[in-house]
């Protein structure tokens, strides 16, 4: 028979505090996320105050905790709290979210037509090529890819991509995806029902260049009747040239910087960035309330609970400025090269890396880096643009895949427009010059990633090197 008995095991266990669980919430918001937490913190706190830097301080006379009626202060409810919204911040709701308005996300084109195409039933095969031809959309919505290129690419028959690519085009936006004008407007015209015999669909088809000349020019040329050219042209005219037009803007995106990277006497510093229009700090007004004996039992602990809370957001505070620091202060130990020189020169960075040096977890690295933001003299940059994987060349030298780039970026400014390099020979021009050994995939990955078009795209003479960002 078995014998069923209690026994006490000691087992190592992560317990997250209340404190611990504060001090995660608090390392991963940037500094104007944290403005917008410590505001409400304070409307909900009776012992947080804010006070304001821009405003004089005013001479009051001390007053007996006696004539300022005290406890009829201390018998506020939580519920109460929220509604004294001028006593803590003398702002409204509106304007303390404000910033959220330029923060929030627009869904790309890609992160669209991606989504239209989970509804689509397609082999794993037929997704790769999908999300290969949506890489390689421009602004316009156009492919900057020959099918045929993709084709050889995935090494497939021509007739898989084009299979792929027509579901594209018939997508929302229409006819993106199409290799030019022309296409583009005649998807939108057989989606409309319009057959190959109707008048818009042949004035695209054979005079698209045409159409500027107006009706009287075509109707003399070829002999259409000027009414169904009139009507036929307004059906052109109300076409989408670009359906990736309302997806080509960009929200002004407001930043402040959490760190500070600065060069003093010779000497690379780094400053927390503590500046805003004001400070929070304990209330002293408040912290006197031990004082009073008469209280009664509920409004007791609720303040007691309270001022628990304060001590433990002004402790979590100091514990993001000191994290950050280390965390800011090995970045720049480790980027000094790329500060003082450019990107080249920038050593590739990851979390471990950066978690050895300060003594914190990979995890705590990565929610302190998280829409973060540094100033420098080169620039404001989010710290994640720090990190990277990297390379070694054939010279010993450590480069990070930034630096590659980079030196993509300068041989395509320099080629010669007549004759672009491919992307293998991009390859071969890397190890020759610059020691760096990468697959003509990479290269194409990175090329895609800088956003510079294809090599048929930059034989286009309209294509401007220098503009190359």
């Amino acid at each position: 028979m078995v014998e069923i008995k209690n026994q006490l095991k000691l087992l190592p266990q992560l317990l997250l505090t209340p404190q611990l669980k504060l001090l995660l919430k608090v390392l991963q918001l940037n500094t104007l996320e944290l403005n917008e937490f410590l505001l409400e913190e304070v409307q909900s706190n009776p012992f947080l105050e804010i006070e304001y830097k821009d405003l004089p301080k005013l001479e009051t006379k001390e007053e007996t905790l006696e004539e300022i009626g005290l406890s009829e202060e201390l018998t506020w409810n939580t519920e109460d709290l929220y509604d004294k919204e001028a006593f803590i911040t003398g702002i409204n709701e509106e304007e303390a979210n404000l910033w959220e308005k330029y923060l929030k996300a627009e869904e790309s084109l890609s992160e669209y037509l991606s989504w239209q195409m989970g509804f689509k039933e397609l082999t794993p095969l037929e997704r790769e090529i999908a999300n290969y031809l949506i890489g390689n959309l421009d602004q316009r919505g156009y492919l900057t890819i020959l099918p045929s290129e993709v084709a050889k690419e995935f090494k497939v028959d021509l007739s898989k991509v084009e299979k792929v690519r027509k579901i594209l085009k018939f997508l929302d936006p229409l006819g993106v995806a199409s290799l030019d004008l022309k296409e583009c407007l005649i998807t939108q015209l057989e989606f409309l029902g319009y057959s190959k015999d109707s008048l818009p669909y042949i004035l695209v088809e054979k005079h698209l260049e045409e159409l500027e000349h107006g009706i009287e020019a075509l109707s003399q040329k070829y002999g259409y009747e000027k009414g169904a050219l009139g009507s036929a042209l307004e059906v052109i005219k109300n076409l989408e040239p670009y359906p990736a037009r309302n997806f080509t803007f960009e929200k002004t995106i407001y930043v402040e910087p959490d760190l500070i990277f600065y060069k003093e006497e010779e000497e690379w510093k780094v400053q927390i960035n503590k500046e805003g229009i004001y400070k929070i700090k304990f209330s002293s007004f408040y912290k006197k309330f031990n004082s009073y004996k008469n209280l009664d039992f509920k409004s007791k602990n609720f303040l007691k609970e309270k001022i628990r809370n304060a001590e433990m957001l002004l402790k979590a505070l100091d514990g993001r400025f000191t994290s950050l620091y280390k965390v800011g202060f090995s970045i720049l130990q480790h980027q000094v090269d790329f500060l003082e020189k450019g990107v080249k020169y920038m050593k590739p960075l990851t979390l471990k890396m950066i978690a050895q040096v300060t003594g914190l977890h990979e995890s705590t690295v990565s929610r302190i880096i998280a829409h973060k933001y540094v100033q420098t003299p080169l620039g404001i940059y989010p710290l994640k643009f720090f990190f990277s994987t990297g390379y070694t060349n054939l010279h010993g030298k450590d480069l990070s895949s930034k630096a590659v780039k980079d030196y993509i970026k300068e041989i395509i400014s320099n080629e010669k427009a007549q004759k672009p390099y491919s992307d293998s020979e991009i390859a071969k021009i890397l190890k020759q010059k610059y020691g760096i050994n990468i697959a003509r995939r990479t290269v194409s990955k990175y090329r895609e990633e800088l956003k510079i078009p294809s090599i048929r795209e930059r034989k286009n003479k309209n294509f401007k090197r220098g503009g190359i960002n």
